[in-house]
């Protein structure tokens, strides 16, 4: 910026400039630049032949042009060649220093033909309030300068209206300045300035949607590249809910300036918002690959690239990203880096950057819960386990992390840890249906293998394994007892009832065959026993399970029979 330097050499050597040709001090003062150009000679040239035609065909009482001795004086005492084209934002700096209301600023090219200009009229109060003018040629550098000086003169005539626009929209009256604007666009029938105050009149008063798209498309036919006029379109599209339009203006907006990160941030975070990711991505690519090291884009680059499903790009540009900056690794670095490798089923490397998040931040619930998960997903049970511990030593009351115990108790089939952490979960008041809906679910499973191990003892009549049916049924009432206990909902209830009934009646249907052999006492005092709690379990499969109920209740009093006889044979007093 030439700000700084600017302000130690102030306005006195220009007005000193002028010599006898006292400027009007009520009169608009603009400043040329310098052109930029490839030939830096053709800039000094082409600039100071413009300062000197607009000199000589504007009167000093309408415009003072900054002379081209007063403009190398400030630059180059502000440290800056003087055959070098300043930027856009050095030159408004330059011009609000200089007290100046307007500056100009273009290129210049030699052609095959002579010599083209091309350049636009800035307002200093706002670098983005510009007026593009036609592209002056012309044989010779002079003549270029001729008709570009004709141009701005034609382009200056709205000026008058959009101060007038201006003033008259500051003091809450929008019809009079939107109809101060139209003069201004009547007096130059290509006006961006003129346009513009109108828009921002419309956007600043609220106007409809439509109204502010028709005054926005005029001025983007004239200058595409107006940062006001896109920014305003996409915003009125958005409010109509025309997405593609929305998006295509902030695309349009951001190749006005795509160096302006800030700028970039808005429209990036805008089109991932619209659910546009595809189309921010390779604009954020560009920029990180201009700007390397910025983490601040880095940032935005990986949610884009995990928005867009890119989880090789997006975890390398992750990792990448909190080398430089070790902040940037924050618990949400850790969850996304998490869910994009559970997106691509990469487990290992979930339950890494997981392992890497707990110990940064060893009680964030979060993360420990997200590494238990992923520890289950890679076999890792035992030390889920103690992940889902340490969950519980930091806040006892964390929902559900007591049946993640015990469903990993269960895979591991260590039944008697699995049955104790639902207890747990009974009593810390977890959700009754679901504890004991889980249990339940166990137990039904359980009796399956009864069912099964009883089927094959009937067949083999073998007492080895009918000791095995007795003991895989018996293995199926702690959890059908505890669900019946725990579950809230009737039908569940009922359910575990009839398990229980069922599975005593397979206990008691071993024993009663079994204890013949040896005259058990044991045995016959078993089967006594269960039958009797099957009588009463049974009865609760009658609404879903009613051909087993009708089956085997006629079977019971058999059995009954049968293990009184054999209590009083085998059980001597």
């Amino acid at each position: 910026m030439v700000a700084a330097t600017v302000l130690l050499i102030g306005s006195a050597p220009v007005a000193q400039a002028q010599g006898v040709r006292t400027p009007n001090p009520n009169a608009p003062r603009l400043v040329v630049g310098t052109f930029r150009s490839s030939d830096k000679k053709l800039s000094v040239q082409a600039s100071e032949e413009l300062r000197s035609r607009l000199s000589a065909d504007i009167p000093f009482r309408s415009l003072t042009v900054i002379s081209s001795a007063d403009y190398k004086q400030v630059v180059e005492q502000s440290g800056y060649p003087y055959d070098e084209a300043l930027t856009s934002g050095d030159l408004a700096s330059l011009a609000k220093l200089l007290r100046t209301d307007e500056f100009l600023e273009g290129m210049v090219e030699k052609t095959a033909t002579g010599f083209l200009i091309n350049a636009r009229l800035v307002l200093t109060r706002d670098g983005d309030l510009s007026q593009p003018l036609p592209p002056a040629e012309g044989d010779k550098l002079a003549r270029a300068a001729s008709v570009l000086s004709k141009s701005l003169q034609d382009a200056r005539k709205q000026l008058e209206s959009e101060k007038k626009c201006n003033m008259l929209g500051r003091e809450n009256k929008p019809a009079e300045a939107i109809t101060a604007a139209r003069a201004g666009v009547a007096a130059y029938p290509q006006a961006t300035l003129a346009r513009l105050c109108e828009l921002q009149v419309r956007v600043g008063f609220k106007q409809s949607p439509d109204s502010i798209i028709a005054i926005a498309l005029d001025i983007i036919k004239v200058d595409p590249k107006s940062k006001i006029a896109l920014g305003a379109a996409a915003d009125a599209y958005k409010a109509k809910g025309d997405q593609d339009k929305n998006t295509e203006m902030l695309v349009a907006l951001l190749a006005t300036d795509p160096t302006n990160t800030r700028l970039l941030d808005d429209v990036v975070n805008a089109l991932a918002s619209a659910g546009k990711s595809e189309m921010a991505k390779p604009i954020i690519a560009q920029a990180i690959k201009d700007n390397p090291g910025d983490v601040r884009l880095m940032k935005l680059g990986f949610l884009i690239y995990l928005a867009t499903k890119d989880i090789a790009n997006g975890t390398a540009l992750g990792e990448e990203m909190v080398k430089i900056d070790t902040s940037a690794a924050d618990t949400t670095f850790f969850i996304k880096m998490i869910g994009a490798y559970e997106t691509d089923t990469a487990f290992q490397k979930a339950a890494d950057v997981a392992a890497r998040g707990v110990a940064k931040f060893p009680t964030n619930i979060t993360l420990l819960s997200a590494l238990g998960s992923e520890q289950l997903k890679t076999g890792q049970q035992q030390q889920a386990i103690v992940t889902f511990r340490k969950i519980l030593a930091i806040d006892p009351k964390a929902p559900s992390v007591r049946m993640l115990i015990a469903r990993t108790f269960d895979e591991l089939k260590m039944a008697d840890s699995a049955l104790a952490a639902l207890r747990d979960a009974k009593a810390a008041a977890e959700d009754g249906q679901a504890v004991g809906g889980y249990a339940l679910s166990i137990g039904n499973r359980l009796f399956k293998v009864g069912q099964e191990a009883l089927n094959k003892a009937q067949q083999s009549k073998s007492s080895e394994d009918y000791a095995a049916a007795i003991a895989a049924n018996e293995q199926v009432l702690p959890w059908v007892i505890f669900a019946d206990e725990t579950v809230t909902s009737p039908e569940s209830r009922n359910q575990a009832k009839f398990l229980r009934g069922v599975a005593t009646f397979q206990i008691s249907v071993a024993a009663v065959s079994d204890a013949p052999k040896t005259k058990s006492c044991e045995l016959a005092k078993l089967a006594q026993e269960h039958i009797a709690v099957a009588q009463v379990n049974l009865p609760a499969g009658g609404r879903f399970a009613p051909d087993a109920v009708s089956q085997l209740m006629p079977i019971i009093p058999q059995i009954m029979t049968g293990a009184e006889s054999m209590v009083k044979a085998y059980c001597k007093p």
